[in-house]
């Protein structure tokens, strides 16, 4: 759930998509009414948008969460009716990209500052992760993050790798704009090369704006990975 400074005009979701009746979303304070919801609700406020001991840096765990927040611009969605396979796991990820993609705003600097978060409670991690790994690539090339967090998530943290940021108490899937601070999430080794050479050109192409060190971190992380190809750069 992190959120940099953009400025991005989004394509058409198809509204009229009979597959995004496969979640339905709910605002802030609906969320904070939902017996499922609400946990989340208060988890995200009480950890994520406030600072850690542990983070290894000032600040909150998500910097940009409690913008969101106060701008009303963070969804909670259950799948209807509610999934337990990947089959049906992947169809309400493919309505959560569509719904990001519809909600307002579109367009303009607080685009990057909307999440919708899939609540997923009595989903197996195996699941979540599995989905995830498979349908990250589509919301990476249309310049968006799937975020995974659920019990006991081993993924450290990128200042303090004691920490562990992806732990929730509750399985969920959560989409957001990729922003420039995103790069070492599209990079890490457990992706094979191809993977990530696709990644870090997504990157390049959705974040222009992204600080010159980010974009040249991310050329020589493509070299990287093109070389493991034995695909040599372009002159």
């Amino acid at each position: 759930m992190s959120h940099d400074n953009a400025h991005r005009t989004l394509p058409d979701s198809g509204g009229t998509d009979p597959g995004l009746a496969r979640i339905r979303l709910y605002d802030q304070r609906e969320a904070a009414a939902h017996d499922l919801l609400r946990p989340v609700g208060d988890w995200i406020t009480r950890h994520v948008a406030r600072p850690h001991p542990d983070l290894g840096r000032r600040g909150a765990v998500c910097p940009f969460v409690p913008l969101s927040q106060r701008l009303g611009l963070i969804r909670y969605a259950l799948a209807e009716p509610p999934v337990r396979d990947e089959t049906a796991l992947a169809a309400a990820v493919a309505a959560l990209k569509a719904h990001w993609l519809a909600m307002e705003p579109r367009s303009g600097p607080h685009t990057i500052d909307k999440t919708v978060v899939l609540v997923l409670p009595g989903v197996a991690a195996a699941t979540v992760v599995r989905v995830h790994d498979r349908l990250k690539p589509e919301f990476v090339a249309e310049g968006m993050m799937l975020g995974e967090f659920f019990p006991g998530h081993p993924g450290p943290g990128l200042h303090n790798p004691g920490f562990r940021p992806l732990h929730s108490d509750t399985p969920l899937l959560v989409a957001r704009s990729m922003v420039g601070n995103d790069l070492p999430f599209l990079t890490e080794r457990r992706y094979p090369p191809a993977r990530r050479a696709g990644f870090v050109e997504s990157f390049l192409r959705h974040q222009p704006g992204a600080s010159p060190y980010a974009r040249e971190r991310a050329r020589t992380e493509l070299e990287r990975a093109r070389g493991e190809l034995g695909h040599p750069p372009p002159d």
